[in-house]
């Protein structure tokens, strides 16, 4: 008995001291204006956000180095049919990881995504986006997949920044600051340049920015390119800029429309072969066979394998015209035809396999094949002119003009090119060609093609609509215009029990719920007509036997921008359940959220006549 009683003892006291050790560190972060100002904290979070960020850029990194080094043989020189077979290895890999070890039956890929949850979900990310796609993208890329990485380290570091400012009770706002804080830390950690990787947070994320957002932004970033560099030491582009001469300028002005040109075929191409023939489902023999193509044009063209820093590296440090040589040994033609063809084929092609290696399941970005196809078209500009005898221009200037370019037009990020580039050449030597180049490129691009390869496929889906009503709803959530009177029903409820409900409310809809509170489906006036006024079958049809499982819903946070356009895309519903995860909260239904939009409008009509 003496035993008995210790160990109770015992028990309550560590159930004590476990209350002790939490209660005071979620009381304090509940309460933490009262101890410290919202700035500072901040400040601490993103130094947070970015430790852990760049502890899975540096893992990343080596693990793609790891197995590169293992399987394949660095020597690009040869054509090997090894290079047929990983790229459809690596995506099978990614797609086994995804569906069956981490059980995701959905799994978005972009960074399209990552603007869609910041204007419409209020920043908020799933968990499994800050480890799912180091993994997925590890095996894409180290197995010859034709994309970067950046675009997965980037969604990584703001899903890393969502879930911590959940964790730490912030508001919509800060967690959208912390969600950059993490993209701009990825980026600067796997480039090493901070400065673009703020730049990259606010040109490309944050739409709508605050002056005080900056220092959060730049500690962030900062302190990921200072742990990447003291753990990692590996450069991805290695580069001495050269002088330019104000002479060379007519040169780059045409090179930047070249650039623009080329950005909007690479926007379109990619667009289109992933509309087309995105491997949704997840199905291994599409997988196979748009690995094959991959590999096929791998085969054409070794360069196309994998990220392409390898080639970017050789053509900066003036190795690769040992490549080009060795294929001009094999051809009837001249050294220099084959140069300007091979060249050429390969840009035009690198669109195609990022493509194709993305819709077929596979994970990875397009900043590295920008980069690649910028210094792919740098030279061939470059050799172009120097053969023609007009002018003899510096090929490697217009080799690293050309990655900005490229990458301010394809992103629509003209800063973010420029900072980026000139930060990887150690200095602001070619400051001038490179915003000649990219905002050129921009300019030229947004003529033709008005949206990023980001933004692209949400503004065609209807989103990132700029006009004032839509700003109106965008900045309000579902909250604001949800009602929870709502009887509810159980799965086993008799429509007898389902009759009683009925009878005692206006309403003509209710939901269908577990006892833990999980949604299950609805049961609609329309479904109970038929049986209503059959007393023989109340006690023989479950609630089971008549709701919709299938149905339209929309989480707390999202936005009525997001409500509106659901509305619009099925206009036969005139209620929308509301939940909090799987747990039903209540309704939304249409003459409710049109009289609150009416209101609005009204709203903002009075203050545009004020």
């Amino acid at each position: 008995m003496g035993y008995f009683h210790y160990v109770c003892v015992m028990s309550q006291q560590i159930k004590y001291i476990r209350f002790l050790l939490k209660y005071p560190v979620y009381k304090f972060f509940k309460n933490r204006n009262r101890y410290i100002s919202n700035s500072s904290f901040l400040i601490i979070a993103s130094i947070l956000v970015s430790i852990v960020v760049s502890i899975a850029a540096i893992a990343l990194k080596w693990s793609i180095h790891f197995i590169e080094s293992v399987l394949i043989n660095t020597n690009m020189l040869e054509l090997r049919f090894q290079y047929l077979i990983y790229p459809i290895l690596g995506i099978v890999l990614s797609l086994i990881f995804i569906r069956y070890v981490f059980g995701l039956k959905q799994f978005e890929k972009g960074l399209a995504s990552i603007i869609y949850r910041i204007n419409y979900k209020k920043g908020k990310i799933e968990a499994h986006h800050t480890y799912a796609h180091l993994v997925s993208s590890a095996f894409t890329v180290s197995l010859g997949g034709s994309v970067g990485v950046e675009a997965p380290i980037a969604i990584t570091g703001s899903a890393i920044g969502s879930n911590l400012a959940k964790r730490l009770f912030l508001n919509d706002g800060d967690r959208n600051l912390l969600l950059a804080c993490g993209a701009a830390a990825g980026i600067s950690a796997i480039f090493n340049t901070p400065v673009g990787g703020v730049i990259f947070a606010l040109e490309v994320l944050l739409r709508r920015v605050s002056i005080p957002a900056f220092v959060p932004l730049l500690i962030a970033s900062a302190t990921a390119a200072v742990i990447s560099n003291l753990f990692y030491q590996g450069q991805l582009i290695v580069f001495k800029a050269q002088p330019w001469v104000v002479s060379a300028i007519p040169y780059y002005l045409v090179f930047a429309i070249l650039c623009g040109l080329i950005s909007v075929y690479t926007i379109r191409t990619i667009y289109g072969i992933e509309s087309k023939f995105n491997n949704k489902n997840q199905k291994f023999l599409i997988a196979i066979f748009q690995g094959l193509i991959v590999g096929g044009l791998i085969l054409f063209s070794p360069l196309l394998y994998g990220e392409g820093y390898f080639v970017i590296n050789q053509v900066l440090n003036g190795t690769f015209d040992a490549y080009m040589q060795s294929i001009a040994y094999q051809s009837n033609f001249g050294y220099q035809t084959v140069f300007l063809f091979f060249v050429a084929a390969t840009l035009l092609l690198k669109p195609i396999a990022a493509a194709f290696t993305v819709s077929s399941g596979g994970n990875g970005g397009i900043f590295a094949p920008s980069l690649f196809i910028g210094a792919l078209l740098g030279l061939f500009f470059a050799r172009i002119v120097n053969l023609s005898g007009m002018y003899q221009i510096n090929e490697l200037n217009f080799v690293v003009t050309g990655m900005a370019g490229i990458l301010s037009g394809v992103v629509s990020a003209p800063l973010t090119a420029i900072f980026m580039i000139a930060e990887a050449a150690g200095g602001y030597t070619l400051f001038v060609p490179l915003m000649i180049v990219s905002a050129g490129s921009f300019f030229v691009t947004r003529l033709i093609e008005p949206n990023s390869i980001y933004t692209k496929k949400l503004v065609l889906g209807g989103f990132l609509n700029e006009s004032p009503e839509f700003a109106i709803l965008k900045d309000l959530s579902v909250r604001a215009v949800m009602e929870s009177d709502f009887p509810s029903l159980l799965p086993d409820d008799s429509l007898r029990k389902v009759t009683e409900v009925v009878s005692n409310t206006r309403r003509n809809v209710f939901p269908v719920i577990k006892r833990n509170g999980n949604f299950i489906g609805i049961v609609t006036m329309g479904q109970l007509k038929t049986y209503i006024f059959k007393p023989d079958l109340y006690d023989k049809i479950k609630v089971t036997d008549l709701m919709v499982e299938e149905v339209i819903t929309a989480d707390i946070n999202d936005s009525l921008e997001l409500l509106m356009k659901q509305f619009e895309a099925y206009p036969e519903i005139f209620y929308i359940p509301v939940l909090e995860g799987n747990v039903y909260l209540g309704f939304v239904s249409k003459s409710t959220f049109l009289n609150k939009y009416k209101l609005l409008m009204k709203e903002w009509a009075h203050k545009q006549s004020v």
